[in-house]
């Protein structure tokens, strides 16, 4: 049997609303009346083939992080609506629990910083389901941002596809996307990839995702239970965020809709490329839902996908960036899933499945911006200034490199060497590069220092305005300085 597995992408312009306020604090979980229970910690996951599936894409040793998977459980349940209230397009919903709590057991990946490095702040990435396989999409993104700057990390598996499997006949999916169709076989899920690793791992339903979510962020917050398993070995935790890409940042698009405002466990959200419809009781609702604007801790919706098509309102705390150049994904982000796929799943790449060329593929360094995303978040929590505002991509216009005009502007599109494109064939939904000949480059720059000159100019703006770090606005800069024509 095969089903449909679709990337349904949205699109135009932002509507801005209310101005944010400046150095609000954001109270932690430790701060508020607890308002549900804590997963179990039962420890350790050992066994098997001895290696954890979906394990760090990037060497932790030199940031002196260790990386360990717990068995976490509980009982959960789904939402639905509450009485007299329905699913409204401006996101402000009211859930109720749908039926009895279910007892759940699944993983959780743990990267631990060393005590001298943490910051304070514990990110739980809703891990991608993708085919019935399990990724730390996010964490592939903006590894190094995580990294370099102390932050405790968890991936927590909650999609029963991803744990358990597809249901039983379904053996292949249909990928459609970047104007082509493939036939995908799905799986393994957890319990096949390693039974004697995983075989006790049991979600009965993907709608209980957002009580557990919820549950695993009081699990590893301020103030988690302190008998038992720590799996952050006594650092002191102030808040917690939570990431997403695709289909799960659209599942915490739905828990910031409906979950957040009576659960109270997470502090911050950094969601990107939320392109699927939101879904509810296991269907699809709210195709064009956006986030909602009252909305009680800081959150970046982040763009990466082109112009939007629909109107995305910003409120005090939410915050909509819209990137110009890059496309869903990249080349070397799709060159970094082809490395953990390679290692997870051999034999899996077939020919129709092989990413394209990372300097073929779009080649624009999004994770540089989405990095960006998370340190705001991260020093809004903590009682800094909110993230700034920035205009939308301008849908259906170019500006005179045939780059995308608008948006959130960086030195790539404002002193380009190429013509950056989300659409083509590649996998991945990853765009292409139009590299600039020589002859271009001349008529534009002259030299190469003069092109470096106006990079670096560039560069060290987008650094003022908070769009890069200053460790990615140096690394860009070297980069910049080897270009030659």
């Amino acid at each position: 049997m095969i089903f449909e597995h679709r990337r349904r992408f949205l699109g135009a312009s932002l509507v801005f609303a209310a101005a944010a306020t400046a150095g609000l604090s954001i109270a932690s979980p430790a701060q508020q009346e607890m308002a549900g229970p804590a997963a179990k910690v039962e420890g350790l996951i050992t066994g098997g083939n001895g290696r954890i599936f979906a394990a760090s894409a990037v060497d932790l040793k030199p940031y002196g992080y260790t990386e360990q998977e717990y068995l976490i459980s509980g009982k959960a349940h789904a939402f639905q609506p509450a009485p007299g209230t329905s699913l409204t397009a401006d996101g402000r919903w009211t859930f109720v629990p749908a039926g009895p709590d279910q007892p759940y057991r699944t993983r959780m990946i743990v990267r631990r910083p060393p005590a001298a490095k943490f910051n304070g702040t514990v990110v739980i990435e809703f891990m991608q389901e993708y085919f019935s396989r399990e990724a730390d999409t996010n964490f592939r993104w903006n590894a190094e941002t995580f990294l370099r700057n102390g932050f405790g990390w968890v991936g927590v598996s909650l999609h029963r596809e991803g744990v358990n499997g597809p249901p039983p006949g379904v053996e292949f999916a249909n990928y459609t996307g970047s104007n082509q169709s493939i036939k995908i076989p799905l799986g393994p899920a957890l319990t096949k990839w390693d039974p004697a690793r995983y075989g006790s791992l049991s979600i009965p339903d993907s709608e209980m995702s957002y009580d557990i979510l919820s549950q695993v962020a009081r699990a590893v917050g301020p103030d988690r239970p302190r008998t038992g398993v720590d799996p952050f070995q006594g650092l002191q935790v102030r808040h917690v965020m939570a990431v997403g890409d695709t289909i799960a940042g659209a599942r915490l698009t739905t828990y910031i809709n409906g979950v957040q405002q009576s659960a109270r466990a997470i502090n911050g959200f950094v969601i990107k490329d939320a392109m699927n419809p939101l879904r509810l009781g296991g269907t699809e609702q709210m195709k064009e839902a956006q986030l909602r604007t009252d909305v009680n801790v800081p959150v970046i919706q982040f763009w990466a996908a082109g112009p939007l098509h629909v109107p995305l309102a910003e409120g005090p705390m939410l915050r909509v960036w819209n990137a110009a150049g890059s496309g869903h994904t990249t080349g070397p982000y799709m060159q970094r899933v082809a490395k953990t796929s390679a290692r997870d799943l051999p034999g899996a790449l077939s020919n129709d499945t092989q990413p394209c060329a990372a300097d073929f593929a779009n080649n624009f360094p999004v994770q540089y911006i989405s990095g960006s995303a998370i340190m705001w978040v991260h020093r809004w929590m903590n009682g800094g200034p909110p993230a700034p505002h920035f205009p939308p991509v301008e849908a259906g216009k170019e500006d005179e490199h045939g780059n995308m005009a608008g948006g959130i502007r960086t030195p790539w599109v404002d002193v380009p060497i190429a013509r950056y494109d989300i659409g083509g064939t590649c996998l991945g939904t990853a765009g292409r590069t139009f590299w600039f000949d020589k002859a271009k480059l001349k008529s534009l720059y002259g030299t190469p220092s003069n092109y470096l000159r106006k990079f670096t100019e560039s560069a060290r703006k987008a650094e003022r305005e908070g769009i890069l770090q200053k460790a990615d606005a140096d690394a860009a800069i070297r980069d910049a300085a080897k270009v030659t024509f």
